[in-house]
């Protein structure tokens, strides 16, 4: 248990070496300063400092970065722009700076390339600093340069590394990093997510074991590597950290979760551990086809609009949250009612009550009574919309992707995917079962083009890219053009031939090896039915729970794996037929887990004779990519059953809906 407490505290202290990188920056910038932020920065910002933080470092005020509105500025003062490290947004700023940069300051600029460098052209040219996050890329200079602001403009670098959202669960807040990797094939984020291992070793400890699963993992632990040697402390607080690929486990992202904290994604915007709840607009509505939400606008629209309330999902904070996360929603909105009542019911009290036990009943309890109520009622209003947004199709879709996953009735299953194309019309979430079924069972280039051209039909053409984006990704098969239909006919001859036409996909062959279906679900989202809850009990007993009893998540079961492993040759039997694990052992070349067995019985590093089982069973879990509550309700639930702590840690949280969106263009 201390260990745990230590460990925990030592994860929170990414917030204080945050202030201080933050602090150098700013404390490096003289003059009056005033700091413009990106929308997108302030709540990951909020975890870093305080506003009262940042005027204590100089900050006289604090402005929302607007694309259209330039912010003027006074002779005295200078500007600092933070902002995300991606393209688009530093060129919309450059030439937005381009347009409101007065001649003086170009002036000083000419002076300062041919020489003169007195104190009031040094002020001028420092006017402008942008803070990029998490990296300033060595192109940012060159478009500088090409944009006429070079000299004066300054450019830095913030990483924030990991931010603590809640016990056991870290996020990066870097919501491009998966779109980058997997679909525009650009390794730029990894340098960042390297940086933040590093610091994360300083903190904690450099563990005795790291296995890593996929290119982009394996790449980020040579960067690490390259990094060279750093203080740390002497006595590791981590017992192995597992490194896995997005791409690895997509199953994982594009299911539909059924515990409470996976299903408040599904439906509510997530911003640095924070949803808003609001009546009026939510990712359901938001990519639904207009023309077939015009029946919930209408019955929306007789009652006034409730004011937009937010829930912070950490359990420190919110006690309802903390007990209700990693529940099946049912059993979750049945305690979140019952608390209802029970409030309801305390408050009744007061009428019965004397004066004297009246005075010490509001001086005392009611303030807490009232906060209390508060959290019970948007949690109420949460789970309610949640049921009104998903219940009409839950069960279906739950059959469906239970199908997927065990592969019945490959064309059934894409003639359901179109059905609900057409009834329900959601833009993301129907191409999400598409890609299940591909990673599942396969989809066929001709199958791809019928369902595309009944999408681009429903959305517009313009949404065709989007087919070919996903495809970079491996979630679905390349788009063929109809001018290759007279080389698809050798294809359609092969067909008719006597062949066995099942072919096991990588997905397939790893999940059978790792032994993560599970062939078992059931279950309501409104938890009406007793027989669903007596199911729901039977499942908690598997991490499969998560996904109502169908699927384990890759990363808890390579967690349920590394605790339970008592000698390499239980982790070689369990790992070794899964292509592309490897095990890296402080400076050693990565072995696979056979010939981390191999070498084992050969007593040719004697540094491995302790490693299995585990001394510490504290593992850190860093997915590459993105990683979901789903996973992270897995992972609390195997570090209960082992009594083991786990970390789960990505560049970002999100929904499946939120991976399809990363496809579209912005």
């Amino acid at each position: 248990m201390d260990l745990t407490l230590t460990l925990d505290k030592k994860l929170q202290g990414f917030q204080l070496i945050a202030q201080e990188k933050l602090q150098a920056i700013l404390c490096s910038i003289p003059g009056k300063k005033e700091l413009i932020l990106e929308p997108a920065l302030i709540k990951p910002l909020e975890h870093v400092c305080t506003a009262s933080w940042l005027k204590l470092k100089g900050i006289q005020r604090i402005y929302k970065h607007d694309a259209k509105q330039c912010i003027p500025r006074v002779d005295d003062q200078v500007h600092i722009y933070m902002i995300r490290s991606t393209l688009s947004t530093f060129q919309a700023l450059l030439s937005q700076l381009q347009a409101t940069a007065t001649p003086t300051d170009v002036a000083s600029d000419v002076l300062k390339m041919y020489g003169r460098n007195d104190a009031e052209t040094s002020i001028q040219v420092t006017a402008y600093h942008i803070i990029c996050v998490p990296s300033c890329y060595a192109y940012f200079q060159t478009l500088l340069e090409q944009s006429g602001l070079w000299g004066l403009v300054q450019l830095h670098h913030y990483n924030w590394d990991f931010i603590y959202l809640d016990q056991g669960v870290l996020s990066m807040e870097l919501p491009n990093v998966f779109e980058c990797l997997y679909l525009q094939q650009n390794t730029s984020p990894l340098p960042a997510l390297a940086q933040s291992l590093r610091i994360l070793q300083i903190l904690c400890g450099r563990p005795e074991l790291v296995v890593t699963f996929g290119n982009h993992s394996t790449q980020l632990l040579k960067m690490l590597q390259t990094l060279g040697d750093w203080p740390s402390p002497a006595k590791s607080e981590i017992g192995a950290i597992i490194i896995v690929d997005r791409d690895k486990d997509y199953a994982s992202s594009l299911l539909t979760p059924a515990i409470y904290s996976g299903l408040l994604l599904e439906v509510f915007q997530q911003r640095a551990g924070e949803i808003i709840i609001d009546n009026t607009t939510n990712k359901i509505r938001s990519q639904k086809l207009q023309v077939l939400d015009l029946k919930t606008e209408s019955t929306g629209s007789t009652a006034a609009p409730a004011k937009a309330s937010s829930i912070r999902m950490n359990s420190a904070c919110d006690e309802i949250y903390g007990d209700n996360r990693y529940k099946h929603f049912s059993q979750a909105s049945s305690l979140v009612r019952a608390q209802a009542k029970a409030l309801g019911l305390e408050v009744q009290k007061l009428s019965d009550m004397k004066l004297d036990e009246m005075h010490d009943y509001v001086a005392r309890k009611l303030p807490k009574i009232t906060e209390m109520k508060a959290k019970v009622l948007r949690h109420l209003n949460a789970s309610e919309i949640v049921i009104e947004m998903l219940a009409g199709n839950f069960r279906k879709v739950q059959s469906l992707e239970e199908d997927i996953l065990n592969n019945v009735s490959r064309k059934r299953l894409l003639s359901e995917i179109d059905e609900l194309l057409i009834t329900d019309g959601q833009r993301f979430n129907t191409l999400r079962l598409l890609c299940l079924l591909h990673l599942c069972a396969g989809i066929l280039p001709e199958e791809l083009q019928t369902f595309a051209r009944n999408y681009c039909n429903l959305f517009g053409h313009q949404e065709l890219v989007v087919f070919q984006q996903l495809a970079q990704a491996g979630l679905l098969p390349p788009l063929l053009p109809d001018k290759d239909k007279g080389q698809r006919a050798p294809t359609k001859l092969l067909s008719n031939l006597p062949l066995p036409k099942f072919k096991q996909t990588e997905f397939q062959a790893n999940a059978n090896r790792l032994k993560l279906l599970v062939s078992c679900a059931d279950g309501d989202i409104d938890g009406a039915d007793g027989h669903a809850e007596s199911k729901q009990a039977s499942q908690q007993a598997c991490p499969s729970f998560v996904f109502n009893g169908t699927y384990i998540p890759l990363v808890a079961q390579f967690c349920s794996i590394l605790l339970k492993s008592n000698s390499a040759d239980e982790l070689a039997n369990k790992l070794s037929m899964v292509e592309g694990v490897q095990l890296h052992l402080n400076k050693s070349p990565p072995l696979t887990p056979k010939a981390y067995a191999t070498q084992f019985k050969s007593h040719s590093c004697k540094s491995q004779t302790d490693l299995l089982p585990l001394r510490l069973r504290n593992l850190f879990v860093f997915v590459v990519g993105g990683s979901t509550y789903a996973e992270v309700g897995a992972c609390d639930f195997v570090s209960k059953l082992m009594g083991a702590q786990i970390t789960v840690a990505s560049d970002t949280l999100f929904a499946g809906s939120d991976l399809i969106a990363n496809a579209f263009p912005k």
